[in-house]
């Protein structure tokens, strides 16, 4: 299911950037935040929001279903204490719409907000499963969609920064593209860039 092995990226304002493959029920992250789409992906068991939803029997498909939760663009949900077998000590859920196709500027805008919450809740360490989770990429846009994922973050670091501090913070990437040394490239330039 791709390289497991996790890259180094770089920092920015006391957030250190890392790309891995995470493992959504044994992450022991203070954050881990997952998108989820307004419906449930054809071929199943691939991303980050199924792999919660099978370990927790369910309950994300019972959330989307009673209209409690329905994945839409940009809505969210925060459990403070998710149950076992999940390890994280909380867990986000973003909404990522109902397309599949790949739209950069939709995932910087939502890993800005993940990274707001991140930082506003003063998370120390944070697992992004947001952008290859649940997304069908093709090959021309994983690049672009790192890059804006890294914008959205460094976006919300400095607006956090201009209105006071930012915490020391692990921020990982998750990478399930099968191209990780593509993005994790694509996500170091888009840092370097920025500086």
């Amino acid at each position: 299911m791709g390289d497991p092995v996790s890259r180094a990226i770089g920092a920015w304002r006391g957030v250190t950037f890392a790309a891995a493959q995470i493992d959504v029920v044994h992450a022991a992250d203070d954050l881990l935040i997952v998108g989820m789409l307004e419906k449930d992906v054809a071929r199943g068991d691939r991303g980050g929001a199924d792999a919660i939803d099978h370990a927790l029997h369910g309950t994300l498909s019972r959330l989307r279903a009673g209209g409690i939760f329905t994945g839409g663009f940009g809505e969210t949900l925060m459990l403070t204490r998710p149950p076992a077998p999940v390890h994280a000590g909380a867990l986000m859920l973003i909404g990522m719409g109902a397309s599949l196709s790949a739209q950069p500027a939709a995932l910087g805008n939502l890993t800005a907000l993940a990274m707001h919450a991140a930082l506003r809740i003063g998370a120390a360490s944070v697992g992004c499963l947001l952008g290859w989770s649940e997304r069908d990429l093709p090959a021309a846009e994983v690049e672009p969609c790192a890059v804006a994922m890294m914008r959205g973050a460094l976006g919300a670091i400095d607006t956090h920064a201009a209105a006071g501090s930012v915490a020391t913070m692990r921020w990982t990437f998750d990478i399930r593209n099968g191209d990780s040394a593509r993005t994790a490239a694509a996500l170091a330039t888009a840092l370097a860039a920025w500086r």
